[in-house]
C-alpha cells in the first residue's frame, strides 16, 4: 500500500540509504499543527529498524508523557506498514531481531535528575519529540553524544513547533546558521524541513479543523503564523514583561549610590536560585536601577553560596535581602556566617503571594530597572535569566516562569520603599 506524505519529506527517507549526504547527521523538523512530523519519523524509525537494523531512541524531555503520547504514534504505523508479523511491540519498546526502538525520558518526572543515560549502547537514530521542550544545548548535547554507532549512520532528528527566536535551538541551528525558519535545505551537516497543514492531503485534515486555522488567520495572523504554519516569533503573547519593553544599556555604570542584592533560594525541583545585583545609578537626570549581575542557578544553596560571595565582592554589594522562607532562612545562616562584616545579609518575610507580588511591581521593573545589553549577548546565566523573566505571562502554566520576574519585583518593592521621596516626590 502506498503511504501519501508531503514531498517536502522525501529527503528524510533518503537518509536510510547511508550514501546519501552522509555529512548529515542531524534533522530539524519545524511546523505546526497537523503538519505530519510526528507521523512522519514514526514511519521512518520503523523502516529503519526492519529494513536497515536502525536502532532509534525515541525521546521527550521527560520520562511522565513518552510512554503515553510517543510510543502510540509509532506503535499505530505497524499496521499501515504491514509489519504486525515482523515486530514485536512491548510496553517500552518496538523489537525486530536484534534491533529496537526504544522509549526514554531525557530527565526523570521531577525534570530534578538526568535520566540515566549509560545504557544507550548501540543506538544510531535519537528522536527528539517536542523538541522545545528541552531547555538548553547543554542538555541536548549529554545525550547527542551519547548516540555514536560506528557501523550505520548516526542520525539526531529534533521535532518541534517552533517558540520565539529566543530559544537555543533557533539560535544554534538556524541564527548562527543565517537562517530565519521556514527552509526546507541543508547546511553542512544539518538538514532542515518545514513543513504546515497546506503541505499535508487536505482529505485527512477534519474539515472543521481547517474552517478554524481560516477562521485563525482573519482573526489573529501572528497566532496562525506561530501555531498553524510553525513560525519563529520575536515573543509570546500575553507576556506580561515582554523583553521589547525593557531597558537595555551597553555602558556599565560608574557612579554608584547605593549596591544591593535580593535572593529566592530555590525551595522546589523545578525552581532556580535567583538573585540580581542591583545597582542604584543615576541615568539622564533620573534614579535608575541597574541590574548589573545575577546568579539564576538551580544548584542547592551551599553549591551557590560562594558564587554568591564572590559575586557580592565583585560588584561591591552593600546589603543583601534573602526571601525568609524555610529554605531562605538557611541561606541567610550560611552567608551571615560566610560572608564577613562587609556585606549586610538581612532575611525579608514572603507575605504575599508571589503571583500577587509580580502583578504589583511588574510595571516599576519595566519603567526604572536597566539591563546589560553585554552580559545578555555574552554570559549564558544572564540571558538565561532575561529569557526567564520575559516568559511569565498574565494567563497560564506559569508554574517554572516565575522565579526571574519574582525576584525583580522583591528588588522592586524593597526599593520602592527606600527611594520613595526621590522617586515620587
Amino acid at each position: 500500500m502506498e503511504i501519501d506524505v508531503s514531498t517536502k519529506y522525501r529527503p528524510l527517507f533518503k537518509l536510510l540509504n547511508d550514501n546519501y549526504l552522509p555529512e548529515v547527521d542531524t534533522v530539524i523538523m519545524t511546523g505546526g499543527r497537523a503538519s505530519g512530523k510526528s507521523f512522519t519519523v514514526a514511519l521512518l524509525t520503523l523502516i529503519g529498524l526492519v529494513e536497515k537494523g536502525w536502532n532509534t531512541l525515541y525521546t521527550r524531555y521527560t520520562n511522565m508523557s513518552i510512554i503515553d503520547s510517543v510510543k502510540p504514534e509509532v506503535s499505530d504505523k505497524i499496521e499501515l506498514l504491514n509489519y504486525e508479523t515482523k515486530v514485536t511491540d512491548t510496553a517500552t519498546q518496538i523489537e525486530f531481531k536484534q534491533n529496537r526502538i526504544a522509549f526514554k525520558g531525557i530527565k526523570t518526572g521531577s525534570k530534578v535528575q538526568t535520566a540515566n543515560l549509560k545504557s544507550l549502547t548501540n543506538f544510531n537514530c535519537f528522536v527528539v519529540d517536542e523538541a522545545e521542550e528541552i531547555p538548553d544545548f547543554k542538555t541536548f548535547k549529554k545525550v547527542f553524544y551519547s548516540i555514536r554507532s560506528v557501523e550505520k549512520r548516526n542520525l539526531t532528528i529534533l521535532i518541534l513547533n517552533p517558540t520565539t527566536k529566543e530559544h537555543w535551538i533557533f539560535i544554534e541551528f538556524f541564527e548562527k546558521r543565517g537562517l530565519e525558519g521556514g527552509e526546507c535545505t541543508v547546511i553542512d551537516n544539518v538538514m532542515y524541513i518545514h513543513t504546515s497543514y497546506l503541505d499535508v492531503n487536505q482529505a485527512y485534515i477534519p474539515k472543521n479543523i481547517i474552517r478554524d486555522y481560516e477562521r485563525l488567520k482573519v482573526d489573529n495572523e501572528n497566532e496562525y503564523d506561530n501555531v498553524v504554519i510553525g513560525g519563529w516569533i520575536q515573543e509570546p503573547e500575553g507576556v506580561l514583561l515582554p523583553k521589547s519593553k525593557l531597558h537595555f544599556t551597553t555602558l556599565a555604570p560608574e557612579q554608584v549610590q547605593f549596591s544591593l542584592s535580593v535572593g529566592d533560594p530555590a525551595d522546589t525541583g523545578g525552581d532556580k536560585y535567583s538573585m540580581p545585583f542591583v545597582d542604584v545609578i543615576e541615568y539622564e537626570g533620573n534614579i535608575a536601577f541597574y541590574v548589573r549581575d545575577v546568579i539564576h542557578s538551580t544548584a542547592g544553596i551551599e553549591a551557590n553560596t560562594s558564587r554568591i560571595i564572590d559575586k557580592a565582592k565583585t560588584n561591591k554589594t552593600e546589603q543583601m535581602f534573602i526571601e525568609a522562607n524555610g529554605v531562605g532562612l538557611a541561606a541567610v545562616v550560611l552567608l551571615k556566617k560566610q560572608i564577613g562584616q562587609h556585606v549586610k545579609v538581612t532575611p525579608f518575610p514572603s507575605t504575599i503571594n508571589k503571583d500577587v507580588r509580580i502583578h504589583s511591581h511588574y510595571e516599576f521593573v519595566q519603567r526604572y530597572f536597566m539591563f546589560s545589553k553585554e552580559k545578555y549577548e555574552t554570559d549564558p546565566e544572564y540571558k538565561a535569566f532575561i529569557q526567564d523573566l520575559t516568559s511569565y505571562t498574565k494567563e497560564g502554566d506559569n508554574r517554572h516562569k516565575k522565579d526571574a520576574i519574582d525576584v525583580c519585583c522583591s528588588v522592586a518593592a524593597i526599593l520602592k520603599i527606600k527611594y520613595s521621596k526621590v522617586l515620587y516626590g
